[in-house]
């Protein structure tokens, strides 16, 4: 459920990724009717209809619409939960070539309240962000026993809504235990700006809770042993000290 993506009763969720590149950018369309009430009232009444409300930014003065509920869960179920790049449809057949930018929704009754939507202009270039996707399998994790730690899970691009990649894939089989992948190692996609600090970590792998439990645990012993021997030295100290000068 999209609520369970919450961490409270009123949140804000980004989702971003576009479908594959096709001949006509996406191939994804939701049909949209144009509303005129934009108040708190009607944008309950929609809901309550089945419609979420929703507004496109960008083209102009703002566009407000509403878009089936059941139809956009499917859409978003069907691609995994991320889209981004979308056509939108209205009842008189006009299209709109936006990204889906925010979703609002409520985690104690797992509705969606409100969409929104900035225009893209064809041709131009825009920035977003897609996902990282890892592949490979590291070899820290394969046969030393650790496990890997994400920093970044998404990074921002800019390129023209037609060369937008569905995401950027960071290959892991070289990662070994305490080293650390940067956005400078993400595989470049043809005409796709990464933007960002090229040197941020995206991933880095780590010693194992238990590993880290087990070194822990260890080093206590180690240090418990060591007091235990300078004590008994002091003690012997205290002896030798203590007992009568045989000379006298």
């Amino acid at each position: 459920m999209l609520a369970q993506a919450c961490g409270m009763n009123y949140h804000i969720l980004s989702f971003f990724l576009p479908t594959t590149t096709m001949s006509n950018i996406t191939d994804i369309t939701f049909k949209i009717s144009n509303r005129e009430d934009y108040g708190r009232a009607g944008s309950s009444r929609l809901r309550s209809a089945g419609q979420i409300p929703a507004v496109l930014y960008g083209k102009g003065d703002l566009l407000h619409f509403s878009i089936e509920d059941r139809t956009f869960r499917s859409v978003m179920r069907a691609s995994g939960g991320s889209i981004s790049l979308v056509e939108l449809e209205s009842n008189a057949g006009e299209k709109h070539l936006a990204l889906l930018k925010e979703i609002q929704v409520n985690k104690v009754k797992d509705s969606i309240l409100h969409l929104d939507f900035i225009h893209v202009a064809r041709g131009q270039e825009l920035e977003t962000k897609v996902p990282v996707v890892l592949v490979g399998e590291a070899p820290g994790v394969r046969t030393e026993g650790g496990i890997l730690e994400n920093h970044i899970s998404e990074v921002t691009v800019r390129c023209r809504p037609s060369n937008l990649p569905k995401s950027l894939e960071l290959d892991v089989s070289s990662l070994g235990l305490g080293q650390s992948l940067q956005i400078k190692d993400l595989t470049p996609v043809q005409d796709v700006e990464i933007l960002g600090d090229s040197d941020a970590n995206v991933i880095t792998c780590v010693g194992s809770a238990s590993g880290r439990a087990d070194a822990s645990e260890s080093a206590a012993t180690d240090s418990a042993d060591s007091e235990e021997e300078l004590s008994g030295a002091d003690e012997d100290a205290s002896e030798e000290s203590s007992a009568p000068d045989s000379s006298e």
